[in-house]
């Protein structure tokens, strides 16, 4: 039976009833413009930070939700009592807010700061080869790059355009993340529901205060290299060497209450079986299976390290593709067998549809944007990125995205159906094989530039479209203009590609000090950057650059990755408990490629998580993921202050070091007396 029929369900509409509807300057507005760009520019800085650190950033949906509406309903009410007259804040408004800061949050997921653009670099080119082609690097300048991310940007949002209706209104696909906020946001503006908001609002700043003040606190101590909380020794001298200890990340504990237990805990796993058996038994065989001292070339132990982390995330992903496909093609066969195509046929076919969607059919209809619009500016906005790249990367030429181009609607269009179906977009995996594929047709100098560049355009084109017409729904449960919610899509690729550029720049004067940003000792190693780089180079052909029994340890590994996906489909086919403490095979990589230290405190995270629920879980679902975005948001806004007292030279006072017992202390001792004699003289 279809979910939208008969009035078993009371009417969200009607309650809204007696509310004037505004019309589009009604819903897109001035006052929303501004609050998205600090929003934006706040989650944007957070997100980057955490995702050039570690690869995996949790999904913020839940704290954009409650602070568009709590932060612009406050700038409401302050202006009112200040005398200033201003329309309602509507439910119409708070989706555009929040559809401009989203956007712009997933350029920052999407751009390749934590991946494919950092590895066209030269510090990404040598720590896999000591002597990298030349024509296979590159070093654009943020500048040049945003350009090429408002176009890609636009690509993707006009390419959803003739998609919208087919997806929501023909084959009438759930988009769960969408429909979950839609109802968010009609509750928020409802009595209740805006004191449930306030609540949670609460948690927020309580939270940020507490992680900004721990920040500002570990930061006295950190007056030197490797000083501080942050290099405490938690298991001891010997783990920490080999990065397995707990840095004090408030950040960190934050993503670990967002994430799901089984991918922390993935981590930990992953962790465990890296730094503590595998690293340990590899580093035994040099001068047996590698000669080289580099650790981070890929004819080293680095070359087990990627290819192996490499061939967990693949697999899984190829793995998962088919299974989705799969799926895909058998239900998008069933919903063509009911010929429905399209709103009109959808009532005479339903006539007893309930007042809600009769209500929010007609705003929909009478408010979207025209399909050969989206079309002419698909292809308008195509042959300017397809320009303008040859322009910013000298290597591609007008026919590499071009081509592209043509065959990208058919990849966003099943990764788009998929995500209404299952709320999950496989957007990076189309990426690896865009990746993969386009190296190894180009299979020259200079392919490495060429397949990176068409993975990144792949990569943005297919996750900024799968979230937009997720916001489409949430317009359509929440009878927002479809045009407005196309206006804060415009809007979000604006403010996020001069705001993304602006962020990374600024994070890439402040590495400059210690190590540049794509190095494994940076403050922000990009993990992934390695990853996509290397899957350029093995679709060149560069297997045979790798050490001895390489190949053979990355075979048994995506025999394990396949077995364990397996059994993970069938249990959950079969409705196996066993289903839920089976790990996620790319957590498991991620401390192959960038070391343990996170995953033990995303695993703290998810255990606190964990307690939390145990004893009272009300209070765990209402307010965990605020709590989270607090403590993320309150260390994420401290790395500004501290970074601007860096750059005044104003240094910590105070270096906490840890050394072993012994003759080193023994050192430490008389250099520090030898210290304090002079002084006295």
């Amino acid at each position: 039976m279809d979910a939208t029929i008969g009035e078993s369900m009371p009417s969200v509409e009607r309650a809204f009833e007696g509310q004037p509807y505004h019309g589009f300057w009604g819903q897109v507005t001035v006052r929303a413009m501004l609050v998205a760009i600090v929003l934006a520019g706040l989650f944007s800085m957070v997100t980057l930070k955490i995702y050039m650190k570690v690869g995996v950033v949790g999904a913020f949906n839940m704290p954009i939700n409650i602070l568009s509406f709590v932060v612009l309903r406050s700038l409401v009410g302050l202006m009112r009592r200040c005398g200033v007259a201003t329309s309602p804040f509507t439910r119409q408004e708070n989706i555009f807010l929040q559809t401009s800061t989203i956007t712009c949050i997933n350029i920052s997921l999407s751009c390749g700061f934590g991946n494919y653009f950092v590895g066209l670099f030269t510090v990404v080119a040598k720590s896999l080869s000591d002597n990298p082609d030349k024509r296979d690097i590159v070093d654009v300048t943020v500048g040049q790059y945003g350009f090429f991310l408002f176009t890609v940007g636009m690509v993707a949002i006009m390419a959803t355009l003739p998609l919208v209706q087919i997806m929501i209104i023909d084959y009438r696909l759930l988009f769960p993340t969408g429909s979950v906020v839609a109802h968010l946001i009609n509750s928020f503006h409802t009595p209740q529901g805006a004191y449930v908001a306030k609540l949670q609002v609460k948690a927020i700043v309580r939270a940020f205060v507490a992680s900004f003040f721990w920040s500002m606190f570990q930061w006295f101590y950190t007056g030197g290299d490797s000083c501080g909380f942050g290099v405490f020794p938690t298991f001891g001298l010997e783990l920490y060497k080999r990065r397995f200890f707990f840095d004090f990340s408030t950040s960190f504990l934050g993503v670990g209450m967002i994430v799901p237990h089984v991918v922390n805990f993935g981590l930990l796993f992953g962790a465990i079986l890296s730094g503590a058996i595998l690293y340990p038994y590899l580093e035994s065989k040099r001068g047996q299976w590698y000669f080289t001292d580099s650790p981070s070339t890929l004819n080293g132990v680095n070359g087990y390290k990627i290819f192996m982390g490499l061939t967990m995330v693949v697999t899984e992903g190829i793995f998962n593709f088919i299974t989705l496909t799969t799926a895909l093609v058998i239900d998008f066969y069933k919903k063509t067998e009911e010929n429905d195509s399209g709103a009109a046929k959808y009532i005479l076919k339903h006539p007893s549809l309930n007042y809600d969607d009769r209500k929010r059919l007609e705003v929909f209809i009478g408010n979207r944007v025209p399909a050969i619009g989206g079309v002419i500016g698909y292809i308008g906005f195509a042959v300017i990125c397809s320009v303008i790249s040859h322009l910013i990367f000298r290597e591609i030429k007008f026919h590499h995205l071009a081509l592209l181009f043509t065959i990208i609607p058919i990849f966003i269009f099943s990764n788009t159906y998929g995500t209404g179906l299952t709320d999950w977009s496989v957007a990076p995996t189309y990426a690896k094989f865009v990746l993969f594929i386009a190296a190894a047709s180009y299979a020259a100098p200079g392919a490495v530039i060429v397949s990176l560049v068409c993975c990144g355009a792949a990569f943005m084109s297919l996750n900024i479209s799968s979230q937009a017409v997720q916001d489409h729904k949430t317009a359509y449960m929440t009878l927002t203009s479809p045009r407005a919610v196309f206006a804060g899509h415009v809007y979000g690729i604006v403010i996020g590609s001069i705001i993304n550029p602006l962020i990374y720049a600024f994070f890439d004067l402040k590495a400059k000090k210690t190590a540049p940003i794509g190095t494994p000792k940076s403050e922000f190693p990009a993990p992934y950057a390695q990853v996509y780089r290397a899957i350029a180079l093995l679709g060149m052909g560069g297997v045979k650059e790798l050490p001895k029994h390489c190949i053979t340890f990355s075979f048994i590994t995506f025999l394990m990755t396949l077995s364990i996906e397996t059994l993970r489909l069938v249990s959950q086919r079969k409705d196996w408990k066993v289903q839920f403490y089976i790990p996620c095979m790319t957590a498991i990589a991620l401390p192959f490629l960038s070391g343990p230290t996170f995953a033990v405190d995303m695993a703290l995270g998810t255990i606190l998580r964990l307690i939390w629920t145990k004893v009272h879980r009300q209070s765990a679902e209402l307010f965990s993921a605020a709590v989270a975005a607090g403590l993320v948001s309150g260390d994420g806004i401290w790395y500004l202050p501290s970074a601007l007292l860096g750059l005044f030279k104003v240094e910590p006072p105070i270096c906490m070091r840890f050394l072993p017992s012994g003759k080193e202390v023994q050192m430490a001792d008389a250099f520090l007396n030898n210290l304090g004699t002079q002084g006295m003289t």
